[in-house]
């Protein structure tokens, strides 16, 4: 009898791998009854986890990370790492009103590289702070996210101080289209297909891309429940090749057009399979980096400093790594 397993995930492109190793018969070869829950948002997910509402999860690399030291508002929550899912394909977008500002404020700047088109942004806070008007207002996906660090990234590239000079909040993915459309905000970092959904339907302008910012910035991995992984190594290890199985089959570009239509499903992600297909390509994962690299963790950490999350000593960092990100259950599994 198949072993059930529980994963949440959220809906988003990059929720490929995991909705592939359940629908395409990877995890039922491995003998696994693999279960997909879908979470509303970010938070949603993060509870059903740390509360055992599920076994393990598609999560976000920081969150992961925050989950386990217990500074994401739920009770410290030990969990592993050995499956990374990919680098994602995050953007920057902003509404057309502030996007034609800057265009208007600095042509030259705009006209250049994405990676620092905020420089463009520094006339018009300095000019909104002139007339007293309110701060401008972005979103991310959530504060433990690299969504966040890079949106602070490229602010202070362009010389501006993303903790005081703008608001930065949280909505959850699927609400952001709207939220720009209605004008409750001024722009977001998402992943796809959020970006794109906001530039077919006019209300919105990608103004930069991960790939301007973090080129090869961990995004996704499989975290799972500590407690759950080492009850039994051997299922473990089965769930670990069912998504790394699951991961190959997303890569080949053959497979595309049937991955869209999967995702597009309402119980996935749930839009047009034609948009979905446009943005799988940049949300696969590279090359070789479905093992996890505890090198990551370093990364993280130093953003998450930066944004004021957490400060943590070296030695205590690289006990972290060989804690949460584990390679060896991946060469395990991957014998």
């Amino acid at each position: 009898m198949a072993e059930i397993v529980k994963l949440g995930f959220a809906p988003l492109v990059d929720c490929a791998i995991p909705v592939a190793a359940a629908e395409g018969g990877f995890a039922a070869a491995e003998g696994i009854d693999l279960m997909l829950d879908r979470a509303p948002s970010w938070a949603a997910l993060r509870d059903k986890l740390a509360f055992g509402r599920v076994e393990g999860a598609h999560i976000l690399a920081p969150l992961a990370l925050a989950i386990h030291q217990g500074i994401a508002g739920v009770p410290a929550t030990p969990l592993v790492v050995p499956v990374s899912l990919g680098l994602a394909n995050n953007a920057i977008t902003l509404s057309m009103e502030l996007y034609e500002r800057m265009v208007a404020a600095a042509p030259e700047v705009m006209a250049g590289p994405p990676a620092l088109r905020a420089r463009a942004l520094r006339p018009v806070i300095d000019a909104d702070r002139a007339a007293g008007k309110p701060f401008l207002s972005f979103v991310t996906v959530f504060h433990f996210s690299c969504h966040h660090y890079e949106l602070l990234k490229w602010l202070a590239d362009g010389g501006i101080d993303g903790r005081s000079e703008v608001n930065i909040g949280v909505i959850a993915p699927p609400r952001m289209v709207e939220s720009l459309a209605a004008g409750w905000i001024d722009g977001y970092c998402a992943g796809e297909p959020w970006n794109l959904r906001a530039v077919q339907r006019g209300v919105g302008k990608v103004v930069v891309t991960k790939a301007d910012i973090r080129p090869d910035g961990l995004e996704k991995v499989l975290g799972l429940r500590a407690d759950w992984a080492d009850a039994d190594p051997a299922r473990t290890s089965a769930l670990i090749r069912a998504v790394v199985k699951a991961a190959d089959w997303c890569a080949d570009p053959a497979n595309r057009g049937d991955l869209a239509r999967l995702l597009a499903e309402p119980r996935h992600v749930g839009l047009a399979a034609d948009l979905i297909a446009e943005t799988l390509a940049g949300a696969m994962p590279a090359p070789n980096r479905n093992r996890p690299d505890p090198a990551d963790v370093g990364r993280l950490l130093a953003e998450m400093a930066a944004a004021g999350q957490l400060e943590v000593s070296v030695d205590r960092g690289a006990g972290l790594a060989a804690a949460v990100w584990r390679s060896d259950l991946y060469d395990a599994a991957m014998v």
